[in-house]
C-alpha cells in the first residue's frame, strides 16, 4: 500500500483517462477519495477502477484525511476548491491553468503560505524528454543566439469536459489560447522568461475565441533581440511543433512523446541532424510524463521541496494570459488556411 495519500477532486474526463489510472501505477501513492459534486460519477469511476476510495461531494470531506490532492475541476472553480486544502496544510495538483484570473491564482498561493503546502501544476510537457532536451540545450547556447520562433498547434473541434463548461469564456478564463496555449507559453516562460511586448489577434466576439495568434518580443535582456510567433486553432488541424532560427541553423521540435530534436545546419541545409540525449533519472524510461510529473509532486509534499512546475509558475502564465488578452485585437483573416499548407 502506498504511502502517500491522496484525493481526486474531479471525477471528469481528464480524471478517468489520466490522473486516476497514472496515480494507480504508482506504487508509492494510496487513492483515499474521488470526490465530485455528482456523487455517482465518482462512485462508477471508483467501480471501473475496482477501488474503494471514500466518494463525497465535497472537497472539505478529505480534510484531515490526506496528504495531497489533485484538482481536476473546470478552471473557474480551482480557488474555490484549493483555498481551504490549503490552509489545511494540504498540499495541490492542480490541473493547468492554476486558475482563470491573476487575483484567484495569488489568492491560492496565498493560502499554500498560510498553509505550509505545496502547489503543483499540470503542464505535463515540461516532462517529455524532447522539450526538457531541448530547454537544456537552449539554456546552455548550444545553438548560439535565437532570432526568432515560431509555436503553432491545431485540431478540428474538441475540448471535451463532462460538464460542457468549455463552452463558457469565464469559466475557461479565455479560449484556445488556454486550452492549448499555455503548455508552450509555460515552457516559454521557463526558457526565456517573460517578454517585454505582447499581442494578440482573434476571433472571440464574446465567447471563447477558436483561433488567436500571437506575437511576443525580448528587446531587453540576455537573450534579446528575440521575436516569436504563436499560432494556435480549435477548428483546423494543423501540423504542431516549434521552430527556432538559431546562429547554427534551424532546430525544429514536433509536438508529442517523441525524444529528439532537429537541426537544419546554416552551412549544410540538405541536412537534418537529429539530436538526442540519455534521460537522467529520475526521468528515465519506463516512466511516462504523467508519472514524472506526479511523481515530482509527491516527492516534492514529502521533502518540502517546490515542484518542478510550480504555483509561482502557474502565476507567472496567468500574468502573460492577462497581458494577451488586454492587447488584443478582431482577427480578421484566415490564417490557418496558410498554416495548414
Amino acid at each position: 500500500m502506498g504511502s502517500f495519500r491522496l484525493a481526486i477532486v474531479g471525477a471528469g474526463l481528464i480524471t478517468r483517462d489520466s490522473h486516476l489510472p497514472t496515480a494507480l501505477s504508482l506504487p508509492e501513492i494510496e487513492i483515499c477519495a474521488l470526490i465530485d459534486p455528482v456523487v455517482s460519477r465518482a462512485a462508477e469511476l471508483a467501480d471501473e477502477y475496482g477501488i474503494k476510495p471514500l466518494v463525497a461531494a465535497r472537497a472539505g470531506d478529505i480534510i484531515g484525511k490526506v496528504d495531497g490532492a489533485i484538482i481536476a475541476t473546470p478552471n473557474h472553480t480551482h480557488r474555490e476548491v484549493a483555498v481551504p486544502l490549503l490552509e489545511a496544510g494540504i498540499s495541490t495538483f492542480i490541473e493547468k491553468p492554476l486558475a482563470t484570473t491573476v487575483e484567484d491564482g495569488q489568492a491560492i498561493l496565498d493560502a499554500a503560505q498560510r498553509g505550509s503546502a505545496r502547489v503543483g501544476i499540470g503542464h505535463y510537457q515540461r516532462f517529455l524528454d524532447a522539450p526538457r532536451l531541448l530547454g537544456s540545450l537552449l539554456g546552455e547556447r548550444y545553438f548560439g543566439q535565437v532570432s526568432r520562433f515560431c509555436h503553432q498547434a491545431g485540431s478540428s473541434g474538441g475540448w471535451p469536459a463532462l460538464s460542457a463548461y468549455t463552452l463558457k469564456r469565464e469559466a475557461i478564463g479565455g479560449g484556445v489560447l488556454v486550452v492549448t496555449g499555455t503548455h508552450f507559453l509555460d515552457r516559454m516562460l521557463h526558457t526565456w522568461g517573460a517578454p517585454d511586448t505582447v499581442e494578440l489577434r482573434d476571433d472571440s466576439l464574446g465567447g471563447p475565441e477558436a483561433h488567436c495568434e500571437g506575437r511576443v518580443r525580448y528587446n531587453s535582456g540576455p537573450f534579446a533581440p528575440l521575436e516569436g510567433l504563436v499560432r494556435y486553432s480549435k477548428h483546423t488541424p494543423l501540423p504542431s511543433g516549434l521552430v527556432l532560427e538559431t546562429e547554427r541553423g534551424t532546430v525544429m521540435l514536433r509536438d508529442g512523446f517523441g525524444d529528439h530534436v532537429v537541426l537544419i545546419p546554416r552551412e549544410r541545409p540538405e541536412l537534418k541532424l537529429r539530436i538526442t540525449a540519455e534521460p537522467k533519472a529520475p526521468f528515465a524510461p519506463p516512466l511516462s510524463p504523467y508519472q514524472r510529473m506526479l511523481r515530482d509532486f509527491v516527492d516534492a509534499c514529502l521533502t518540502g521541496r517546490a515542484p518542478e512546475v510550480d504555483g509561482a509558475q502557474g502565476l507567472a502564465s496567468l500574468h502573460l494570459l492577462r497581458r494577451f488578452y488586454e492587447n488584443r485585437k478582431l482577427l480578421t483573416d484566415d490564417w490557418t488556411a496558410v498554416a495548414a499548407a
